[in-house]
């Protein structure tokens, strides 16, 4: 086999970090709002690593594969239109494979297994009671804090910017953190595919603090030097970061551009009565 030089293989690698990075061609070139596929709750189940994750990993992997044919199955029945996707935890060592978070509940069930499947989709999902046989956690307020949850798309299998971008942020993220002193409140964690590949890095925050509520804001071209407004802006305050902001669980995608337009609006107006 012909050797490649080595000058070649970091050329190559040059090329690739600018292909997929956050300075790609068509990084923040695309309008953000309204890009979120409307959905009313999000599932996420702890499952394996990124590294390891099959590119379809809902279809093709063990728990994830039969908890996705469950909540399909039950499709017409389940009220709320939800989303699973798999999660790995990026600061927290307290969970374990078959951990399952559910938003806007703000709830945690742990350790589900295939046995448990069909009676946990019809208990939680289908009729929307506590799953009996495993109490779910509040997730919500620990030691009275109000907590946050920052998901982002690593998933390299399916499209390799999210798996070049989603890393780098997730460290970027935990080291912002740890300087403020929020590592305890704050859960990041890698997930799979949520749509969007070329808005990567791609980022979903929930958060109890947030207007009361859980909403799951999701947000796009997210670069390194943009993790530090997000935690200071969305995760401190409260406020949303507009420029890049996709949508929120909840609204469709109409729903979407209006509530940023009406943002938009409200802050003019406050703006012009402050000058005035």
């Amino acid at each position: 086999m012909k050797r490649v030089p080595l000058h070649h293989l970091l050329s190559r690698r040059r090329l690739s970090t600018a292909e997929l990075g956050f300075q790609r061609p068509e990084f923040g070139r695309e309008k953000l709002v309204g890009t979120v596929q409307p959905y009313e709750r999000h599932v996420f189940l702890r499952y394996g690593s990124p590294d390891t994750w099959h590119a379809d990993v809902e279809a093709h992997e063990g728990l994830p594969r039969s908890l996705s044919m469950a909540i399909k199955a039950r499709k017409t029945e389940i009220e709320k239109k939800t989303r699973l996707t798999i999660y790995q935890e990026g600061n927290c060592s307290d969970s374990s494979d078959g951990d399952v978070l559910i938003f806007p509940d703000m709830v945690k069930y742990r350790k589900l297994t295939d046995s448990d499947i069909n009676k946990f989709v019809e208990e939680v999902l289908v009729k929307e009671t506590k799953w009996n046989f495993n109490h779910p956690e509040n997730i919500q307020n620990i030691n009275n804090n109000n907590n946050s949850y920052i998901f982002v798309c690593s998933h390299g299998a399916r499209d390799a910017r999210c798996g070049f971008c989603g890393p780098v942020l997730i460290e970027k993220f935990q080291d912002e953190l740890d300087g403020l002193g929020l590592a305890d409140r704050v859960f990041v964690g890698h997930c799979s595919h949520i749509g969007g590949h070329k808005y990567a890095g791609n980022v979903v925050i929930f958060g109890s603090g947030f207007n009361h509520e859980a909403a799951g804001h999701w947000y796009g071209y997210v670069s390194p030097d943009e993790v530090k407004n997000l935690v200071e802006q969305h995760i401190i305050r409260g406020i949303i970061v507009e420029k890049l902001w996709r949508g929120q669980m909840g609204l469709s995608k109409e729903d979407q551009k209006r509530a940023q337009n009406l943002r938009f609006q409200l802050n003019s107006k406050a703006n012009q009565a402050k000058q005035g």
